[in-house]
């Protein structure tokens, strides 16, 4: 084997091992009931006091973390059981493949030529005492990241027939209601020793539940879920992504859209160290996710920019709309201007009203939701006299609100736009009025139960619906009519007929992912 593998043969000699007392569920690691704690593995163990995995074990596995400067921990286990449901070990323990299975062989023959010429003392309590073979397992910077408490956790599913029935059974129930943590460094644990399938195997069989909340919590989106914490999301989705539970995954994958990551600073990229799986989802699944963010995002800054740009704060990028067949007296008014009174009074003072309105808009944006930056194009943005500070302007947070905002957080606060007047005449005038009945538009397809903008594992994977799935390479809508809170129509091209959507998780990805958005149809 090759010195990157996960394990090594441990080349060290069999020690004389002192007699095994009766009560072995109490002094090799076990409790009353048979099952081997968590933490464990934290215990003192040797070779001639091993913690029992396989109670008739022919072998035991040392793990010794010289990087964090851990004492070993030894299990005894049942050879033929690591060779039957682990290819790794099956390679491994093979006494003629490598040069660990000729070293296991030596220390097989010496064991055996010690008790022939030193018959084991038999007492009447106790089994025979005997001297197993020892195997290492050296550690490197990815075992150092599940610990050895998970890789007994592996080692034990992989012995897990040799137990007795009632410890088994016994196991198996602890096994279920174990937190996302350790499972999904079991699962890691489990690719790094080329036995997937077993650990897929082992949670199928006890119906695996997420923890102790069950898995009935995490079928649908709800507001309880943007508590959670991160790691645990990702734990979630990647335990369930193993299961093919694809309804738990979309819900996961939903929520961290909605809530960002810590990992996205600057965007998703690889790390440049050692990672537990879940920290960086594979399969272009972070990129995805992460992408799915951004256009969020930018639907979301689309409807600031409308009204900023209704209001003559942005340049129109179109200069000049469509003169509406019926025109009262109020909007006679306004078209004759180049650009549109947004007043609704009809007054003489209709420019000071717009203009009113324009500073809460800037105000509101740039104070209270801090979706809006305002700063300037003379300095370099990379320019800092104080390389330790931020600045007053608080411009090193702009990549943190994109990466870390709670995107029903932005939303909750852009509904509380307050509802001020430049005076008592115009109270049909104000941008509360407009842009709050708009903003469950966006909301309502965020916090559907069934999680509209998370992603669809089934299809993912799948060459021919993937295309369809990816938003980068799914069709987009030339332009969306939004009316009031509803999607009322698409179309497909500037000239082109609207069509109503039929399904809602098309609406999200069209509504997102949209060139153009009418907010005001």
């Amino acid at each position: 084997m090759t010195s990157k593998s996960p394990g090594s043969f441990s080349q060290i000699p069999p020690k004389a091992a002192g007699p095994w007392k009766s009560s072995l569920a109490i002094d090799h690691g076990l409790n009353a009931s048979g099952v081997i704690p968590a933490g464990s593995e934290d215990a003192e163990s040797s070779a001639i006091s091993p913690i029992i995995i396989s109670p008739n074990g022919d072998l035991i596995i040392e793990y010794a973390d010289t990087i964090l400067a851990k004492g070993s921990v030894f299990w005894q286990v049942s050879r033929d059981m690591l060779v039957r449901n682990c290819s790794y070990f099956r390679a491994l323990l093979d006494l003629n493949k490598f040069s660990e299975g000729v070293n296991l062989a030596q220390q097989l023959k010496y064991i055996e030529t010690s008790t022939e010429s030193k018959p084991a003392l038999i007492l009447k309590d106790s089994p025979a005492q005997v001297t197993l073979p020892v195997v290492g397992i050296t550690a490197n910077s990815t075992t150092s990241l599940y610990g050895a408490d998970v890789l007994g956790l592996f080692l034990k599913i992989l012995c897990l027939e040799s137990m007795d029935d009632s410890v088994r059974n016994l196991f198996n129930n602890a096994f279920k209601l174990e937190p996302p943590s350790v499972i999904a460094r079991l699962i890691q644990v489990a690719d790094s020793f080329n036995a997937p399938d077993v650990i897929e195997s082992a949670l199928r069989s006890v119906g695996y539940q997420y923890g102790k909340k069950g898995r009935s919590s995490l079928c649908s989106f709800s507001t309880a879920l943007l508590k959670m914490n991160e790691d645990r999301l990702r734990q979630i989705a990647l335990i369930s992504k193993v299961l093919k539970d694809y309804d738990v995954t979309r819900v996961m994958t939903h929520t961290l859209i909605l809530l960002g990551s810590k990992y996205w600073h600057n965007g998703p990229h690889l790390p440049d160290r050692e990672f537990l799986l879940w920290q960086y989802l594979p399969d272009k699944i972070e990129e995805e996710l992460y992408y799915r963010r951004r256009c969020i995002m930018s639907t979301i800054t689309d409807l600031q920019a409308h009204f900023l740009r209704a209001y003559g704060v942005l340049e129109d990028t179109n200069p000049v709309p469509p003169v509406p067949a019926q025109r009262s007296i109020a909007m006679a008014f306004a078209t004759s201007h180049k650009r549109h009174f947004q007043c609704r009074a009809g007054l003489a003072n209709g420019s000071e009203c717009d203009i009113f309105q324009a500073g809460q808009l800037i105000r509101f944006f740039a104070m209270r939701s801090k979706t809006v930056f305002i700063g300037s194009n003379l300095i370099d943005p990379e320019f800092n006299t104080d390389p330790g500070s931020q600045g007053e302007d608080g411009q090193g947070n702009q990549s943190d609100l994109f990466d870390l905002s709670d995107i029903i957080a932005i939303l909750t606060t852009l509904k509380e736009f307050p509802d001020y007047q430049v005076d008592a005449n115009h109270g049909s005038c104000g941008i509360k009025r407009r842009i709050v009945p708009i903003i469950p538009s966006i909301e309502n397809l965020l916090l559907n139960p069934k999680s509209l903008i998370g992603l669809d594992y089934g299809r993912w994977f799948d060459a021919f619906t993937r295309r369809a799935t990816e938003w980068k390479t799914a069709q987009r809508a030339y332009c969306v009519d939004i009316r009031q809170s509803l999607i009322y129509a698409v179309h497909d091209s500037e000239k082109g007929p609207h069509r109503i959507l039929p399904a809602a998780n098309r609406d999200a990805r069209l509504l997102f992912t949209a060139h153009k958005r009418n907010w005001e149809a």
